[in-house]
Parts: C-alpha cells; sequence; structure tokens
C-alpha cells in the first residue's frame, strides 16, 4: 500500500466480513481496535499508549498500533523507543507507520495522512479506533468517520486550549475540537479537572467523557531495592548533601527553566545540594548554558533518557515537577510510587493527583521564588518528607495500577460498542 509501512508480523488477511481471518486460516471474531498516536518519543503519552497497547486482553481484541515515522532524537531516547518496539514485536502487535502524519500542521501532509489512515481502515475494518494526543486525533478521528467505523474513542493526553499558542489560534483549536467531538463517542481524559476543562470550552456534554487516568506497573516501583550510596556514584551524584530531582522530555512545556532558575536560592542554604534532570529533548543544550549562565552548572546533573528511572529516583530527596501544563504527569506517578515527597505545578490536572499538604506541595507555575520555598521547606523537615511519601504511596496504589486502567478501557470499549451494535 503506497504511503504505508507495515512492522511486526505478516499483514493478516481481511474479509469484507468485521470477522477476520487468524494467521492459523481460521475465523478470528476478536474485535479489532486500531491505537493511532503521531509519534513514539520518550514521553509520557507514547510511552502509555505503548503500555496500553501491550496489555490489552488477546483473547477479546486484535490489536495494532499506527504511528508516523520516527523523528531525530538522542541515541539514548531512541534506544528507550526500540526497546518499546521489541516488546510490540515479541507481543506480535502490528505496528504501522504513515510516513506523513507527523505533530506539525501541514495541510498537505496532513490531508495524505487522513487518505493513508483512511485506506488503512478500509483495509483492516476494525471495531473501535482509538486516537491519541491532538494530532492524531485531528487526523485519526477524520479518518475514522470517512470510513465509518463504528466506535471511534480519543484521549488527548491533556489539552492545547492555552498555553501553547496565541488567543486566535486558541480559539480555532477549540473550534476544530468541538467538530471532532461530534463522530466521537467518548473522549478519554486523565483527570476530572481535565474534563471539566474541556467541558468549560464547550467541546463537548459531559455525557461524552470518560476520566481513565494513566497508570504504571507499580510492582516495577514497589520492588525496587537500591543501595542509594552506591547507585549515587554510579551516576555521578555526590553522596553527601540532598538531591533534588525531576524526570521529563526537555521540551518547554516541562519548565525545567524554572527549577534551575530556583537552584542558586536553594543552594545558599544547601550548598552541597545536587539537581538531577532525566531525559533528553530539543532544549538540552539551551538548558546546560542557563545552568552556566546562573552559575550553578556544578550542582546540575543532566543524565539524559534512562532504562532505570525507578533506580535514580531512589536517589532522591525531592521530585520536582514544574510543569507549565499537565494532563496527568506520569512521571509525577512515578515519583510518588517510589514515596518521594513532590513539589509540583499547580496546572492541568496534577491537583487531582497532589493534594496540596498531604502528599506533596502545590505552587504557581512560573514562580522560582514559590517553587525554592516549597523545596526549602520539604529539605528542612525530614519528617515532613517522609509523612508525605507515604501518603504519596498509599494514593497511587489506590489509582494508578496499568491493570486496572487497561481493564477500564476495556470495559469502556465494552459499553460504547453495546450502545451503537448491540450484544458483544
Amino acid at each position: 500500500m503506497s504511503g504505508l509501512r507495515v512492522g511486526g508480523r505478516a499483514k493478516q488477511a481481511v474479509g469484507k466480513e468485521p470477522e477476520q481471518m487468524g494467521l492459523s486460516g481460521r475465523v478470528d471474531s476478536r474485535r479489532v481496535v486500531m491505537h493511532i498516536i503521531t509519534r513514539l518519543d520518550g514521553g509520557g503519552s507514547a510511552m502509555d499508549t505503548v503500555c496500553t497497547v501491550l496489555r490489552h486482553d488477546r483473547r477479546r481484541f486484535r490489536v495494532m498500533l499506527v504511528c508516523g515515522q520516527k523523528e531525530a532524537m538522542s541515541a539514548e531516547e531512541s534506544a528507550l523507543i526500540d526497546a518499546g518496539l521489541r516488546d510490540l514485536q515479541r507481543a506480535e502487535v502490528p505496528l504501522i507507520t504513515i510516513p506523513s502524519m507527523a505533530r506539525e500542521i501541514n495541510p498537505f501532509r496532513d490531508v495524505r495522512a487522513v487518505w493513508g489512515l483512511w485506506r488503512l481502515m478500509r483495509r483492516e475494518r476494525p471495531a473501535i479506533v482509538h486516537t491519541h494526543t491532538s494530532k492524531a486525533g485531528l487526523v485519526g478521528r477524520l479518518a475514522a468517520w470517512l470510513a465509518r467505523v463504528p466506535v471511534v474513542i480519543h484521549t488527548p493526553h491533556g489539552h492545547i486550549f492555552y498555553g501553547y499558542y496565541g488567543m486566535l489560534m486558541s480559539k480555532m483549536i477549540c473550534w476544530v475540537e468541538r467538530i471532532l467531538a461530534m463522530p466521537t463517542d467518548r473522549i478519554v481524559t486523565l483527570t476530572d479537572q481535565g474534563a471539566r476543562e474541556h467541558i468549560q470550552h464547550k467541546i463537548a456534554r459531559p455525557q461524552k467523557f470518560a476520566v481513565i487516568p494513566s497508570g504504571i506497573t507499580l510492582s516495577t516501583f514497589r520492588s525496587v531495592r537500591v543501595d542509594r550510596s552506591v547507585k549515587r556514584k554510579e551516576l555521578g551524584i555526590p553522596v553527601e548533601g540532598v538531591v533534588v530531582g525531576t524526570v521529563g522530555r526537555l521540551v518547554p512545556v516541562k519548565g525545567h527553566a524554572w527549577l534551575l532558575q530556583s537552584a542558586p536560592r536553594i543552594l545558599c542554604e544547601y550548598p552541597q545540594a545536587c539537581f538531577v534532570f532525566i531525559g533528553d529533548g530539543p532544549l538540552s543544550n539551551q538548558l546546560r548554558l542557563l545552568a552556566d549562565n546562573l552559575g550553578v552548572s556544578a550542582s546540575v546533573l543532566f543524565l539524559g533518557v534512562r532504562r532505570d528511572v525507578p533506580e535514580c529516583l531512589a536517589t532522591f530527596d525531592v521530585f520536582v515537577l514544574p510543569s507549565l501544563n499537565e494532563g496527568m504527569g506520569l512521571a509525577l506517578v512515578e515519583a510518588m510510587a517510589m514515596g518521594l515527597p513532590v513539589v509540583a505545578s499547580r496546572v492541568g490536572g496534577v491537583p487531582d493527583i497532589v493534594t496540596d499538604g498531604v502528599n506533596g506541595v502545590l505552587v504557581p507555575a512560573c514562580d522560582e521564588q514559590a517553587l525554592a520555598s516549597a523545596v526549602l521547606g520539604l529539605l528542612r523537615d525530614p519528617s515532613q518528607r517522609k509523612a508525605f511519601g507515604e501518603s504519596a504511596i498509599r494514593s497511587v496504589n489506590q489509582r494508578f495500577d496499568i491493570t486496572s486502567t487497561v481493564e477500564a478501557i476495556e470495559n469502556l470499549y465494552d459499553a460504547v460498542w453495546r450502545e451503537k451494535v448491540g450484544a458483544i
């Protein structure tokens, strides 16, 4: 098929009826679920989507993943993505690339992406199309409507109604989202706040929204046993002194610059403090230059993309999420699962995760003074850090297990299928 690249196992035969032919030649009555995301990178939305795809019940669903062409990234980030792709291959999940599907707005390429997705849907005849992130939601839902897919689900993983573009562009985005919501059966937000913000912007009626938080493999974090001193030496972190760290792609919306700008004030009181950044992205060189200009580069460590994030988190004393906007904050949930006290921006869905004064501290975004004060307050009070960490573990254990997340998504598929098609 022109414009498509198919990865994983050989293409399965597709008949004219909803039932598909399996590799054995027998009729496969499982419903086909097509997940679509613009790009696979080291971000939370991509990792969340891959994790969901891998954990679907294969007795009931035949799953495939569609994405845009792989973009330029660091060797470490590329290795992380390649590991996820190998997991997909081992699980026999077809990975299909639409080269014209990209994050940037480009009318010519976007039309080609819709055309390619439409042709793919006509061939594979999915029962359910589930799009992830805004751009994939645009081209994927248009293609699904044109292909008359029975069930269409969209997970925005946040939104871009404000904080990214000017007022005129934000209004246009809302208008487009309202139109796209019409053929969408459910919009899945990660937090209650995410749903409220969509409703406030009149994207759709409240009945169209379902709240399902992203999940993590809690057992991975529960089983971590690390000698902090040994791990710190391995990572190049001073054994003595406190560690203030964060995890996330080095992109503007994550607000890393504000954490760096808070560092001088924290270092005045804790001169041996170390600030650790895990992740990579286009702002890597700019953030390093900022650390130099602030005179704190000797106390800052950029670790890049890591596959041992839980073990690295075990070396932290305080976790900071200085984001300017956040759908939920998967890295925040991971830090809380490790029992870390957190300081986070009061943006997006974060207040649904962090209860100020109970399992962490919330501060205004883009306010390095408030950020520094909150971090210093926790560093001065080890007993409060311990109490917040214990509360964080309890709150995460109750809500964010990946098994429960995928089960909730599949229950949503079933409910919408019954509404539109009838018996399962």
